[in-house]
């Protein structure tokens, strides 16, 4: 049991660590990447997928919507994939986390 919360409160720090540094960088690789201007303010992340093409996923943190653009591998052709307001998915507490989730771990705290 000690184990499961302790891999879980490690899981926590190095997502947040990870979040974090990609904060603070993610301006600058947008530029670099994809010469998107200063004032922007996108976070751009890109991953290969499955057929050879790649994923584009566009993040605006002012409005906290983000997008998804497939690109074919083949012929370059761009389309829109998904786009999803996160502001009420960032108030969820817990969503398939697992356990010991988030209100376990404040029982278990709140016990010592």
């Amino acid at each position: 049991m000690w184990k499961s919360i302790l891999s879980a409160i490690v899981v926590i720090v190095v997502v947040t660590l990870g979040v974090e540094l990609f904060r603070d960088s993610s301006s600058a690789m947008a530029q670099q990447n994809l010469g998107l201007p200063v004032s922007s303010g996108l976070v751009v992340h890109t991953a290969t997928s499955g057929d050879g093409g790649q994923h584009m996923i566009l993040v605006d943190p002012e409005t906290r919507v983000m997008a998804v653009y497939h690109v074919d591998g083949t012929n370059g052709k761009v389309s829109l994939r998904s786009v999803r307001n996160l502001q009420w998915d960032l108030l969820i507490e817990e969503f398939n986390g697992g356990t010991p989730g988030p209100r376990d771990i404040r029982k278990l705290l709140n016990q010592s």
